[in-house]
């Protein structure tokens, strides 16, 4: 197999991988990963475009690639916000306030 037929692999596969993650829309973190791997997927299409001189290819990608990046920036804030609450700091606030409350009926 040659660079570009392994190039060309990689990207349908990382494109095919990172699709179904933000199709899944399992959480915010799956989310922004399915995204970062679309900019990976995004590069390798403009780099076989560019070696084999494919100008939609590169110009579709790059519009892509910006897209992508769009939807990280978007998605980062809730997959933040996710970590805080699934973390321990987080678990232990709930459970304060929620003594806290049941003391105070």
């Amino acid at each position: 197999m040659d660079e570009l037929a392994i190039l060309r692999t990689f990207a349908a596969c990382t494109t095919i991988f990172a699709a179904a993650m933000v199709a899944a829309n399992i959480n915010a973190r799956i989310t922004v990963a399915g995204f970062a791997i679309f900019i990976v997927a995004s590069v390798a299409w403009i780099a076989d475009g560019w070696l084999e001189n494919k100008s939609s290819l590169v110009i579709q990608n790059l519009v892509l690639l910006l897209i992508n990046i769009l939807g990280v920036w978007r998605w980062l804030p809730r997959a933040d916000k996710e970590a805080e609450v699934s973390g321990s700091t987080a678990l232990s606030k709930l459970r304060r306030d929620h003594a806290t409350r049941a003391r105070n009926r």
